[in-house]
């Protein structure tokens, strides 16, 4: 390989890859491990003889999917060995620099929450199990701290969130602690880094689901989270991310397992209506009538959903009012593809609870007294 030029061993390096990709070849050692990325680093980190041309951005992205993908080819069927692998294939990747960490280090992330899962299966013949999960998502989080550090903010965001949820499933020795700073981690991104009003909505989506699949948290911990996804819900710039980032915030109060409602599923109905109505309330702030009209449905959606939940503070009278505000507004809006869609949405959503009143579930609740 030394005896070759910089594009003649960039070359080479992309053909054995590609070669170990198709035959499936695992390099099971660390030794072997430390060998092979040695053999291909003209992929892996910057060469002092690489001509100082900027390469094409596409061809660019390919060698490191290449490499992204042979991360999963770098694997031990004996966990202890994986972890020396995963530490080994860090140090090789982590030297790539800012342009390459985005494509290497994520697939070394995914391998690390695989293994914590490992030693969970394992707890019965490994009394040392929960100290070697505690050591993983220790590894996750510095690896994805480098990613901050490259100026990234959504990937790190996201598999800070899918630590949370593995931490989660794990249940090892002071999960909730780690599980709490993952998510603390994502919420510090979300302030600090994404400044974009329609990525703040999908970041802020995204924190609100992981946090309400998180079974871990007791109410010391869940209470701040929860009062803080309420708050940048309502923070955020526009009228319309205000209200549906508010409405998906209520389905905190009214869900999964969490040790805050001591094992049962949250019933907290007075603060889900709390946040329906505020829902409302930014909704009727909005200046474009398609927009509101588009608003109220969905807010709708949400109504019906709880009601069917059983949560009391949801009444069928809330539910007239609003469709009869969907019903005068619809008629004013110019006829395009877009009053199209909202029609078809209210009208299917009508469709629902006609068919909800016409064959009521045995133990769903009673639609007396709807007005369609």
């Amino acid at each position: 390989m030394e005896y070759f030029d910089y594009h003649g061993r960039k070359s080479l390096a992309a053909y054995l890859v590609s070669n170990a990709l198709e035959s499936e070849t695992l390099i099971p050692t660390p030794e072997q491990v430390d060998t092979v990325l040695t053999m291909v680093s003209t992929l892996v980190q910057d060469q002092s003889d690489q001509p100082s041309v900027e390469e094409d951005p596409e061809d660019f992205a390919e060698e490191q999917g290449l490499l992204g993908r042979f991360i999963h080819h770098l694997k031990s069927e004996v966990p202890d060995q994986q972890y020396l692998i995963l530490s080994a294939a860090r140090k090789h990747f982590g030297a790539g620099g800012n342009r390459r960490i985005k494509y290497t280090l994520p697939p070394i992330v995914f391998q690390a929450y695989q293994l914590a899962f490992q030693y969970k299966a394992l707890k019965d013949q490994d009394d040392k199990w929960e100290k070697k999960c505690q050591m993983i998502f220790h590894f996750c989080h510095q690896t994805i701290t480098a990613l901050i550090k490259a100026e990234l903010a959504e990937l790190p965001l996201r598999l800070f969130l899918q630590g949370a949820l593995a931490v989660g499933q794990i249940e090892f020795d002071n999960h909730e602690t780690v599980a709490y700073e993952f998510m603390s981690q994502a919420f510090s991104l979300y302030e600090d880094e994404i400044s974009d009003s329609k990525a703040q909505l999908a970041a802020i989506t995204l924190i609100v689901a992981t946090f309400e699949q998180t079974r871990c948290f007791g109410e010391e911990n869940h209470e701040p989270l929860r009062t803080q996804c309420a708050l940048a819900a309502s923070k955020l710039l526009k009228k319309p991310d205000q209200c549906r980032g508010v409405a998906t915030c209520s389905h905190l109060f009214w869900s999964g397992k969490s040790l805050a409602s001591g094992g049962e599923e949250m019933h907290d109905g007075k603060r889900v209506l709390e946040c329906l109505k505020k829902g409302v309330r930014i909704a009727n702030q909005c200046m474009d009538p398609s927009v509101q009209v588009q608003l109220f449905v969905e807010l709708l959606n949400h109504y019906i959903y709880f009601y069917e939940k059983g949560n009391d503070q949801v009444t069928v009278q809330l539910l007239n009012q609003l469709i009869s505000k969907i019903r005068e507004e619809v008629p004013n809006l110019e006829a395009n593809e877009e009053t199209e869609q909202i029609n078809k949405h209210f009208t299917n959503t009508l469709e629902h609870l006609r068919n909800r009143i016409e064959s009521p579930e045995s133990e769903g609740p009673s639609y007396d007294g709807m007005v369609l």
